[in-house]
């Protein structure tokens, strides 16, 4: 089984940690709990030929104070999606103007990029264009996925394209498991952030 290190990024509130809620435990909270350091999940997808990839989700903070922090996720990352709330420009634009800097300056040069466009629930609401946002992707060649990590519309859709185009693969499979599941340590042994169990729990870490 190899591993598969990916992160998520993007403004504090557009549901980067709703995303994975729901893909991992297939649960929502309206109230969620706002990330502050990190935050550690897995999830494991069966490819073509029975490869399977273990997923170890990053969920990071967006807050201001706290976003420079993200640079620290993207060593050995192999996947980041940046998430936008498609009600709120700001995160849209924020995206491009900073997020997407900072992943090429601190992201190894062959990551796999994805822009999750979240909240599509509540389209009525929407307030970035979703040919911009399209182009956009095509531009910085990155998958382009719309969400909603309320009804879970295109969640696992989200982490099926990326395990396909990185192995290539027609046909992908989330594979249902139990387990506890601890967070890696880096190289240079430093304390883990964060905590969780497959479907299970999860744990926020701070920093």
């Amino acid at each position: 089984m190899e591993t598969f290190k990916v992160v998520l990024v993007g403004e504090t509130g557009v549901g980067k940690t709703s995303i994975i809620s729901q893909f991992v435990e297939q649960t929502f909270q309206l109230d969620m709990q706002t990330t502050t350091g990190g935050s550690f999940s897995s999830k494991t997808l069966a490819c073509d030929g029975g490869k399977l990839l273990k997923f170890e989700i990053w969920d990071t903070a967006g807050q201001e104070k706290y976003r420079s922090l993200a640079k620290m996720f993207y060593k050995d990352a192999k996947a980041v999606i940046m998430v936008y709330d498609v009600t709120r420009e700001d995160s849209f634009e924020e995206l491009q103007k900073y997020w997407y800097d900072q992943i090429k300056e601190s992201s190894p040069e062959n990551i796999i990029l994805v822009i999750a466009a979240n909240k599509s629930d509540l389209i009525e609401k929407e307030k970035v264009d979703e040919g911009e946002a399209r182009n956009y992707a095509k531009e910085i060649n990155a998958l382009y996925v719309s969400t909603s990590a309320k009804n879970s519309n295109g969640i696992n859709n989200l982490f099926e394209e990326i395990a396909k185009k990185y192995t290539g693969s027609t046909n992908v499979e989330i594979k249902e498991e139990e387990g506890e599941t601890e967070p890696p340590e880096d190289d240079n042994n430093n304390v883990k952030i964060g905590k969780g169990k497959d479907k299970k729990e999860k744990k926020k870490g701070f920093c």
